[in-house]
């Protein structure tokens, strides 16, 4: 069949935009295609350079295919007049749809038409099409340039659409599209045509592109082993920057002033890695040399290494002032310092936030089972956490934001557990915490976000839209990912809140929003997000039955949920008690946990339900899905009897009030589970 080539050609783009961009782009022209009526279009492809979105498609009708279209007119009523002669509103809808009004169907009060809408050719279709998928790209920041009324994330310069060997015409914003393309910036700057998708990627090659991320980043890693003796000190995301930062890479190796090695080694790297984009080289015993790898995308080698040696070194010069200036004072005057840092308007100094920090690190202690001397040690952490945001490293280097306070910390003799604690405050550690060190760091973690939340969720700052300048959503995605990592966090958070806001109170600081309802649907928006597999109405189900804050509560409740959802009879009897229960108390029933039942099916359900309250909970305590669906199971038989035999609303007051209690009691043991009611048979 017929293919598509399609690529659109820019300014550089910045390398975050491009994987995305490339795959959004290969999106918005599929869906264009299966909406006109095309089927079995394949996977297709989609690659991208700082310069270019490559999108292909290997099997395109060369047509669309027939369609038919059914559309409704007037009312019977407004159609036709009393002597059933057509009206003028029924006139003039034959007469936009071009038929007579004898053609017209009548059904569910009104007129229809079916009108057969034959294929149009694909390239007329394309030329409306790809331009509509362009302009549907959206970027995290966009920008209009000269005339233009379109936003896109950096000037379109042009646009290579061909179909089945053919260009396809249209126009964005002055520019045409045609069968040129352009090569390499520096390297092979001249236009060259294209017609497939094959040709297309040799073409670029032959022109010093490399359009396959994939080949860049194999490029990357290949060239940069074969450049230096030492061993590359690759981090992935590093990689993935360089790949999207290059059409043509090749890695250069240079070098910087030795005595830098003096400097601590979170220094070089951050200033290698995050701000100048390069690979440390280590020697075989894994220790840091005066060595660098650059990713160059152009440029002589020698010409290229001599300028970033230059320009890692006049950094490394600054930071060195910095670091020899921090050397003055200890990490206690800093702290001092911070009193002039603010850390919100309506919250108070960095300062003030060490105090609140230090008390809730140690509440957080408390909570999470530590003896006396771990909470000392989560107190002594939080009230250190920021003190580096005073230092002169930090303000020229912000990204070492938690490194350099663990340095001067360790520096100083600090215990190994605040050491680690200030250096891992901005991240959860990849396994669940063992060791005290490991436990203290993670409390910290959590103080931070917990004051964090209770703050500007207390002042009424709850992000809106895309809009979440505070990281607040991140803070809630870190306190649920904590949880499930650790099973010491066993209760809800919102357990925290009233000691944050105390703490926040102490200082004077009032927080008069209800931080706790906006913490709840903080909570169950992350849920979705970091559970995108999980059933909607199951994840639903799981939220209702229980505080949203306690997050091992949650995704045992869906596991639960997901294990029993596929047996309708049991979701259907679990739904009664809720179902009773609540028609009852939006009666006001009263409702009695003891009483005359006065029924042999309710004598027999509250033995059953005695029988497995302690399995069940037990089951609940420890996370065992298995255990739990069982003994839920167990009591599936015992319910349905009670209810198809017994009349809850006895007429006899005592009774149906003791029956009532029976039946909160089933209720309540089985929204341990989760809420039944939400599941979808």
């Amino acid at each position: 069949m017929p293919e598509l080539l399609l690529e659109v050609g820019c300014e550089e783009l910045p390398a975050s935009f491009v994987e995305k961009a490339a795959q959004d782009l290969k999106g918005w022209v599929r869906a264009a295609l299966e909406e006109a009526g095309y089927e079995g279009l394949g996977e297709g492809c989609a690659m991208g350079t700082p310069r270019r979105l490559i999108v292909g498609f290997a099997d395109v009708p060369a047509r669309q295919p027939d369609r038919s279209e059914e559309r409704r007119g007037p009312s019977l009523q407004a159609a036709f007049g009393e002597d059933g002669a057509p009206s003028k509103a029924l006139l003039g809808f034959c007469r936009g749809q071009g038929i007579e009004p004898e053609a017209l169907e009548r059904r569910e009060g009104y007129v229809w038409v079916r009108k057969e809408l034959p294929g149009r050719p694909t390239g007329e279709l394309l030329s409306e099409t790809l331009p509509a998928a362009i302009r549907k790209l959206s970027f995290e920041k966009s920008m209009r340039w000269g005339a233009s009324r379109m936003r896109f994330a950096r000037p379109v310069r042009w646009l290579l659409a061909a179909y089945d060997g053919q260009a396809v015409p249209f126009e964005i914003e002055g520019v045409a599209s045609g069968l040129k393309s352009r090569g390499h910036r520096f390297y092979a700057p001249a236009e060259f045509e294209s017609r497939t998708f094959e040709s297309h990627l040799q073409n670029l090659r032959a022109h010093c592109v490399e359009p396959d991320p994939e080949a860049r980043r194999a490029r990357i890693l290949e060239t940069s082993r074969a450049a230096t003796a030492g061993t590359p000190d690759f981090d992935p995301k590093l990689v993935d920057e360089n790949v999207y930062l290059t059409e043509w890479p090749e890695a250069v190796e240079g070098s910087f002033h030795e005595p830098f090695l003096g400097l601590p080694e979170a220094v070089l790297v951050t200033a290698m890695a995050k701000h100048e984009r390069m690979f440390p080289v280590r020697d075989a015993a894994g220790k840091l040399t005066n060595r660098f790898l650059a990713i160059r995308n152009a440029g002589e080698p020698e010409t290229v290494s001599r300028g970033n040696a230059w320009v890692l070194n006049a950094r490394f010069n600054d930071a060195k002032f910095f670091f020899d200036e921090d050397a003055r004072l200890t990490l206690e005057a800093f702290l001092e310092k911070t009193g002039g840092i603010v850390f919100s308007e309506k919250l108070g100094t960095v300062r003030q936030r060490a105090d609140r920090l230090a008390r809730l690190a140690g509440e957080i202690a408390n909570w999470t089972g530590a003896d006396a001397d771990e909470r000392a040690l989560a107190e002594q952490a939080g009230r250190l956490a920021k003190a580096d945001l005073s230092t002169g490293l930090v303000s020229e280097l912000p990204s070492l934001q938690g490194l350099i306070g663990a340095e001067y910390a360790a520096r100083e003799g600090n215990a190994p557990a605040v050491v680690q604690a200030l250096r891992q405050q901005y991240g959860l550690p990849g396994e669940p915490p063992r060791t005290p060190e490991a436990r203290t760091a993670v409390r910290l973690l959590l103080a931070d976000q917990i004051d964090k939340l209770a703050g500007f969720l207390g002042v009424g700052l709850v992000p809106s839209g895309s809009s979440d300048p505070y990281g607040l959503r991140r803070a809630a995605t870190i306190l649920i990912e904590a949880a499930w990592l650790w099973e010491g966090i066993d209760r809800p958070y919102v357990e925290m809140l009233p000691l944050a806001e105390a703490a926040y109170a102490e200082q004077g600081i009032v927080l008069t929003a209800s931080v706790c309802e906006a913490l709840e649907e903080m909570f169950s928006s992350r849920y979705e997000a970091l559970l995108p597999e999980a059933r909607h109405d199951l994840l639903e189900g799981a939220l209702a039955a229980g505080d949203r804050t306690a997050p091992r509560a949650v995704r045992f409740r869906l596991a639960c949920l997901e294990r029993l959802s596929g047996d309708a009879a049991f979701v259907q009897t679990a739904n009664r008690p809720l179902n009773i229960l609540t028609a009852a108390r939006k009666a006001g029933e009263r409702i009695e946990a003891t009483g005359p039942l006065d029924s042999p099916e309710g004598v027999a359900l509250s033995e059953a339900l005695e029988g497995v309250s302690a399995v069940l909970g037990e089951a609940v305590r420890t996370g065992c899905v298995e255990d739990a669906a069982q003994a839920a199971k167990s009591l599936e038989g015992p319910i349905h009897t009670f209810f198809e035999r017994t009349m809850v609303m006895a007429e006899n007051p005592e009774v149906r009030a003791a029956r009532l209690g029976l039946v909160e009691r089933v209720a309540s043991r089985l929204l341990a589970l989760g809420d039944f009611s939400k599941v979808a048979v």
